[in-house]
């Protein structure tokens, strides 16, 4: 397991690598009130598991990340909330402290591998550049770790490929550069998002082969998804996010199998990769909600077929179904056992 650095605790046997606690993250506009695009948000990551959060474009998952990581643009802030990691809370650490925890003890795979590398420097220098600022060791070891990095990612070529630029390489190829980076300081903790978008099946397959490897050596991974396909074969646990909230979370095969949110039902009637072939698709209608005219109760219920009024525009929150699963609907423990 990766050891923790510079004052951080070892997380205990009940004590989550990272524990994210009602967060609250708001974007501010020229006119008008804030956007809340994370609001009151909690989860809890242990060492040696995945978590993968799940929803569509805009309920909020890359932000919340984001803001655990204190990457939010200038027009964002984050309001409340605590995400411990290592015994220290990120949002109250200095900007120097953060930077020493990025990039080493938690790494972050980012979307769009071509905007989140820089086009002007080889492989070399932007997979060498964590290990030498952090100064974990020197020049020359540092480029021996970068040639392993790229082959532990299955690219091949690794000598040659690792003086190239980043135009200069796939989509899929890209991608993979990317986790390589993130992986290459042994962090306590990978953030994932969408890492297998860009790449095809075979790919796919060996790169989640090679984050299974990461949790097996203690290394908490969170991936942000809209693969149900993925989140089942890969990940521990999952949650849920719509409109900025967390509403339903659960060990991912019970989320999967008994989904207790009409959402995340929802989730799954229109998903390929879960689904038999028999089955007919059944999208979800409408769009997800503008975070401006937010509606009022539960964000999801204008889309939902089982939406009864007046109770479903109430505040809706989570209901506790059991130790280890809870959903944000009135009627969450109608089937509980």
């Amino acid at each position: 397991m990766t050891e923790p650095r510079d004052g951080a605790t070892a997380p205990t046997a009940t004590e989550p690598l990272l524990h994210v606690a009602d967060l609250h993250t708001e974007f501010r506009r020229e006119q008008g009130e804030p956007l809340r695009a994370v609001d009151g948000v909690s989860f809890d990551i242990a060492p040696g598991r995945a978590l993968a959060i799940v929803g569509e474009s805009g309920s909020g998952k890359s932000v919340t990340m984001r803001t655990v990581l204190r990457l939010l643009p200038r027009t964002a802030r984050t309001t409340a909330g605590t995400a411990r990691f290592q015994g220290r809370d990120l949002l109250t650490l200095s900007a120097r402290d953060m930077r020493r925890v990025r990039g080493r003890d938690i790494g972050m795979v980012f979307q769009n591998a071509m905007e989140a590398m820089n086009p002007t420097l080889t492989l070399e220098r932007q997979l060498t550049e964590h290990l030498l600022w952090h100064g974990i060791c020197g020049k020359a070891e540092a480029k021996k770790r970068a040639v392993q990095a790229l082959a532990d990612v299955g690219i091949p070529e690794p000598e040659r490929r690792i003086r190239v630029y980043p135009f200069q390489l796939s989509g899929g190829m890209r991608q993979r550069a990317m986790i390589a980076m993130a992986m290459i300081t042994q962090p306590a903790l990978l953030i994932a998002d969408e890492p297998t978008t860009a790449v095809d099946v075979t790919v796919q397959r060996q790169i989640l082969d090679l984050l299974a490897g990461l949790k097996e050596r203690g290394t908490g991974i969170i991936m942000i998804t809209h693969d149900l396909g993925v989140a089942r074969y890969f990940c521990d646990d999952a949650v849920v996010m719509y409109a900025g909230r967390v509403v339903e979370r659960a060990p991912t095969r019970d989320l999967l199998d008994t989904p207790r949110h009409p959402y995340t039902r929802g989730l799954l009637g229109s998903s390929v990769e879960v689904g038999g072939r028999d089955r007919p698709l059944a999208p979800i209608p409408g769009s997800p909600p503008d975070l401006a005219r937010r509606p009022v109760g539960c964000a999801f219920h204008p889309r939902c077929a089982e939406a009864q009024l007046p109770r479903c525009r109430e505040d809706q929150e989570l209901i506790e179904i059991s130790t280890t699963r809870a959903a944000a609907c009135w009627r969450a423990g109608d089937d509980d056992d």
